[in-house]
């Protein structure tokens, strides 16, 4: 359900942003000095009667973003819903709101504002690899972080289940693990982070190899046990890379931070001299 509805909130968005790029595309072909001749300008120039309001969209959903890292630092919103539910909304701001300050722009900028322009994408471009990281974290029900020996508990919990509730055998559990390489040699770091991308298709084709070898099961069981399964084949990849998965993290987190300084620190500039000056308020 929430997947559905944030599938679909994406492509009503994006859907909009395209159609007025694509409405005011000779417009934005033009060289600055071209400009003030066509009939969009006053309309779609930066601070212009859509331009302008581009802009505020905009901004506004980079401030927004923030509410991200309120919900994970204060400890009275620990139950405001899922940090997973909030984590999606941080990036859907972070997708959209670049592309609103982009026709904001008119595709053009330089100066002051450039530094936040180009930092505002290093910090979109850089989310994308964070959410990657991310999601390879053990995390609860609430979207909190496990610790290493919550992690291990989850996947102990994990195994009993497969036993008690479906009957697996040790034998055929030390089998599947064998399958998934948990006692392969570690490999590089990339390998196994591409590897992780394609868990979930190697996942499915080993459950479905294994249920092919065990007597017929109803359908419901095999859909629980194929959850079940899948659940503890993507928690043992994740703990082998637990240590250099963190590492990552931090180093991320360097990147990361920095960027969005910037970017917060020149928006803030450049919308005190836009409104100092008229210039934002839409006027000719």
């Amino acid at each position: 359900m929430r997947r559905g509805l944030l599938t679909a909130l994406y492509l009503t968005t994006l859907t909009g942003i395209a159609w007025a790029a694509w409405r005011g595309r000779d417009y934005y072909a033009l060289p600055l000095l071209e400009r003030p001749r066509h009939p969009l300008h006053w309309e779609l120039k930066p601070g212009g009667e859509l331009g302008h309001w581009f802009g505020v969209a905009g901004l506004g959903a980079m401030i927004t973003m923030l509410s991200y890292s309120v919900r994970k630092r204060v400890p009275w919103l620990r139950n405001a819903g899922r940090l997973g539910t909030w984590l999606d909304v941080h990036i859907y701001l972070g997708v959209t709101g670049p592309l609103l300050i982009v026709l904001h722009s008119a595709f053009k900028v330089s100066g002051l504002i450039a530094i936040s322009f180009w930092s505002m994408v290093a910090v979109a471009t850089s989310g994308i690899l964070g959410r990657f990281l991310y999601a390879q974290i053990p995390r609860g029900a609430a979207g909190d972080q496990l610790t290493l020996d919550e992690a291990r508990r989850l996947d102990r919990e994990l195994t009993e289940r497969l036993r008690a509730e479906f009957g697996i055998s040790d034998h055929q559990l030390s089998r599947l693990d064998a399958e998934q390489g948990d006692d392969r040699p570690a490999r590089s770091l990339a390998a196994e982070l591409a590897g992780l991308l394609v868990a979930p298709l190697t996942a499915r084709r080993r459950f479905a190899r294994f249920v092919r070898e065990v007597p017929r099961l109803p359908r419901p069981v095999v859909a629980r046990l194929g959850r079940a399964f899948r659940q503890r084949a993507l928690l043992h990849q994740r703990l082998r890379l637990w240590r250099r998965v963190h590492e990552l993290f931090h180093y991320w987190h360097v990147f990361h931070k920095p960027f969005a300084v910037l970017m917060y620190l020149f928006a803030a500039v450049h919308v005190g001299v836009a409104w100092a000056t008229g210039y934002g308020l839409g006027g000719r």
